[in-house]
């Protein structure tokens, strides 16, 4: 008697692109439970009874809880199956946004976004590990496009659904579907995503391959970048307002922006990974550079009717070229790293959500000290910096 037929769902016996496409879940959950508040940060200030300043410090603290994670879990995880760390920190993101939802001050909510965050921060490199498990060498780029369209779907469904639901039935239930979106990436990946795929030990020497030739040069880049970005879209709701006028749901259509713009980003990115990275990097931290201005201007400067047209393209430009950094730089660590991958992704990956913490933190000072219309021009600063770094790169 022949044996039994596999499952039909078993994620070895899946298409290659099922199993590709079911790791999309994964940053599209992280992002959407990142960034679900942003567009809600007026109301939730009200509510609480802090400063607009304040709310937005929620990004810092779980930024820098990324950052700190994720080398350390790399390190003390690296044995452990890559599937099976992914889905329980997806687990961990649905029950932070539960407990987001319900916590009664900004102390508590900043509590549990910290602790949720230090285990978020293996969720991209775990992604992108299983995604390049999958592909030859030459397609590694576009897997990690691939990967991090969830990112953006995060920008271009899950913020914008967040502020509208937020507007309409309070800031709190804009958590709930953040943790609905983090319980279906558990379901989906664990149904379709590839298994049994482990990395290396990590010792010393697997920290130093990952820290090999340019590679500490690229995450730095990713550090500067994404603070340059994040100066502005860590308060991206108050800039909508002070640029446009436009509140509530005005504010969710205008982020879809920044959805479509890293979603056209991403692809541009694995394209332009055929350049050298030096070139590469420099067309898209110059755009960054660019778009940060211009966020200053529609906020210092009255444009009438040009106002939404410009910040629509302002955000959709900018967010175009911050994620197509990221197919050029991780598949260029990736190539470099070998089998320490996981370790040069977590790395990055504690640049980018250090970056990102930078970046609040730069913004709420400077929206403190300064004016919010002042975030553009300290973020351009930052992207600057990146710039000049990437022009000394020799791959």
């Amino acid at each position: 008697m022949a044996p039994p037929s596999p499952s039909p769902i078993a994620p070895g016996n899946c298409p290659v692109n099922l199993r590709l496409l079911s790791l999309v879940f994964a940053p599209f959950a992280l992002g959407t439970s990142a960034f679900i508040y942003i567009g809600l940060i007026e109301p939730m200030s009200r509510d609480l009874g802090v400063g607009i300043a304040s709310v937005g410090q929620l990004q810092t603290v779980f930024a820098l809880a990324c950052g700190i994670g994720g080398p350390v879990l790399a390190r003390l995880l690296a044995g452990f199956d890559r599937k099976r760390l992914l889905l329980c920190v997806l687990a961990i993101l649905a029950a932070m946004n539960l407990g987001s939802a319900l916590a009664p001050s900004l102390i508590a909510i900043g509590g549990i976004r910290f602790a949720a965050g230090f285990f978020a921060a293996l969720t991209l490199p775990l992604a992108s590990t299983l995604a390049v498990s999958l592909v030859p060498e030459a397609s590694r780029p576009k897997a990690i496009a691939t990967v991090l369209a969830g990112y953006t779907l995060a920008f271009l469904i899950g913020m914008p659904a967040g502020s509208i639901l937020g507007d309409i039935y309070g800031w709190r239930s804009a958590f709930w579907l953040a943790a609905a979106i983090s319980a279906v990436a558990f379901i989906v990946i664990g149904l379709f995503a590839p298994a049994h795929i482990h990395a290396p030990e990590a010792g010393a020497s697997s920290f130093r391959r990952a820290l090999q030739g340019e590679n500490p040069k690229l995450m730095f880049i990713t550090l500067l970048s994404f603070a340059g970005t994040f100066a502005t879209v860590s308060f991206i709701g108050p800039v909508i307002t002070a640029s446009t006028g436009l509140t509530g749901s005005g504010i969710a259509a205008i982020q879809l922006s920044t959805g479509i713009g890293s979603l056209l980003g991403l692809p541009a990115g694995a394209l332009l990974a055929r350049l050298t990275t030096r070139r590469a990097l420099s067309i898209l931290l110059g755009s960054v550079l660019v778009t940060q201005v211009l966020f200053s201007l529609g906020m210092l400067f009255d444009l009438g009717v040009l106002a939404i047209p410009v910040l629509v393209f302002t955000m959709a430009f900018n967010s175009a070229a911050l994620f197509g950094t990221s197919p050029v730089v991780q598949s260029q660590l990736a190539n470099a790293a070998g089998p320490a991958t996981t370790i040069a992704f977590a790395l990055n990956g504690s640049m980018l959500y250090s970056g990102q913490g930078l970046g609040s933190s730069l913004g709420g000072a400077v929206t403190n000290f300064i004016g919010l219309g002042w975030t553009g021009i300290a973020g351009a600063v930052a992207a600057l910096l990146a710039l000049l770094l990437a022009r000394r790169l020799h791959v």
